[in-house]
């Protein structure tokens, strides 16, 4: 089991082909494999990413010994354009935390660092974005995401994780539809009826709070995942490969479930049954204590020191996650999380379509203000993000205290679509401005 900087290390020698690395294969030398992407969605948040890398690891060793040409090439890859491997630190630094709680840091020692620095580790270079393939013409990937390619360039086979119909910022339904064959899906929301009955796997069920932890569930459904038995038997790099990969799965899980204390489909026993699975990974060379008095310490059966505390380690990323606006402007604010869909207009519209984008943010609509500087700058930053994206209604989802605001904006032309959703929303505080 390759420990996971030697595997994100792999992946980005796969894909670039000036790399040392460009011919090895996880199976071996082989030149021309086939690929196959696995993507999340384009809000790529650490479900998606994590959910990506955790299934890829697992496909791409479960051939290993086979070591043919035919054996596919399972790629993960964000599903951002726009950032690079190199900004995730500050754009996302609640991956740079993960992936340093992943290879055994300490919490409290990542939690005494200052907010700016938390997200830093030399191992997220190592994730491979769209933007880094589209950095690079001589990557093996760039006419997928590319405006324009090759005109006799194949389908690429993808399997989609976190969303069940392709969606890439920069490219509309009908080229990602040209470009992309969607062979498998993994997602916990609603079916939109992209992926075919045939794709494999096509595991599409809502109510569960983590992508992540369907993953795992098939993953280990699969045979893929080292039975308990196997795992007494690795060494100590192998054993470590997989405790490291364990502890990254855990980091969305907890964050999406709230640390398996949300309710309703925030939180689902398919959660918690893989939380519980996870640890018993984690903690398979360790004491597992969970005393406020032993703050998470433990001690392995060498003697040395270890810790496990699951307060400890969702805290750490969770902060990191909402104090990550802190460190953008505010163009880099609204994309932080951000989706965007294409709506048929209603009756009366003339037949056009309109580009819907929305941000989760995890701060107050106050906030966001402050942060611009006042609220004609907030004003001037919205008008300026929906005119550069094309949109016609532009929806933020803020935090207000221990509930959610919506704010939505939209061009005088689709007035008639707001209007039917406030007559939906009810009571709310209207948020009036046009885009110009």
């Amino acid at each position: 089991m390759p420990p996971l900087s030697s595997y994100l290390s792999w992946v980005r020698s796969a894909v670039f082909r000036n790399s040392p690395a460009s011919t090895s294969s996880l199976h071996g030398n082989v030149a021309n494999q086939r690929t196959i992407l696995v993507m999340g969605n384009p809000s790529a948040d650490l479900d998606s990413f994590i959910s990506a890398v955790v299934l890829s690891y697992f496909y791409n060793l479960k051939a290993q010994p086979k070591s043919t040409r035919t054996t596919p090439q399972y790629i993960p890859i964000l599903n951002l354009p726009s950032v690079r491997s190199s900004e995730l630190w500050r754009l996302r630094p609640e991956f740079g935390v993960a992936m340093r709680l992943a290879l055994g840091e300490d919490a409290r020692t990542i939690r005494s660092q200052d907010a700016g620095e938390q997200g830093r580790t030399s191992v997220l270079e190592e994730v491979l974005t769209s933007a880094d393939v589209l950095d690079d013409r001589d990557s093996t990937l760039h006419d997928v995401f590319a405006q324009e390619r090759k005109e006799d360039s194949e389908k690429q086979d993808i399997i989609l994780v976190d969303h069940n119909a392709p969606s890439i910022p920069g490219l509309d339904e009908r080229t990602i539809e040209t470009r992309l064959n969607v062979v498998g899906c993994i997602d916990h929301h609603v079916d939109e009826g992209y992926v075919s009955t045939n794709a494999e796997p096509r595991t599409i069920t809502t109510g569960i709070g983590s992508c992540t932890s369907l993953v795992v569930k098939h993953v280990r459904e699969q045979g893929l995942w080292p039975t308990a038995t196997a795992s007494k038997t690795m060494g100590e790099d192998d054993g470590e490969g997989i405790r490291q990969i364990a502890r990254l799965a855990l980091a969305p899980v907890l964050i999406d479930t709230s640390n398996l204390r949300a309710t309703g489909d925030k939180c689902s026993d398919v959660d918690r049954e893989v939380v519980k699975f996870l640890e018993s990974v984690v903690t398979t060379r360790e004491t597992h204590i969970e005393t406020t008095e032993t703050a998470g310490t433990a001690k392995t059966d060498t003697g040395a020191e270890a810790q496990w505390n699951r307060d400890a380690f969702h805290q750490v990323i969770g902060a990191a996650k909402a104090n990550s606006l802190d460190l953008l402007s505010m163009q880099e604010v609204f994309d932080r999380d951000y989706k965007v869909w294409t709506e048929s207009a209603a009756s009366g519209q003339r037949g056009q379509s309109i580009n819907v984008g929305i941000s989760s943010l995890v701060k107050p609509l106050s906030w966001l203000v402050g942060h611009a500087g006042s609220i004609e700058k907030f004003l001037d930053e919205v008008d300026r993000f929906a005119q550069q994206r094309k949109l016609g209604v532009f929806a933020m989802l803020t935090r207000a205290g221990d509930g959610k605001e919506v704010v939505v904006l939209a061009d005088e032309s689709v007035k008639k679509v707001i209007d039917k959703f406030e007559e939906r929303l009810g009571e709310r505080q209207r948020f009036d401005a046009g885009f110009e």
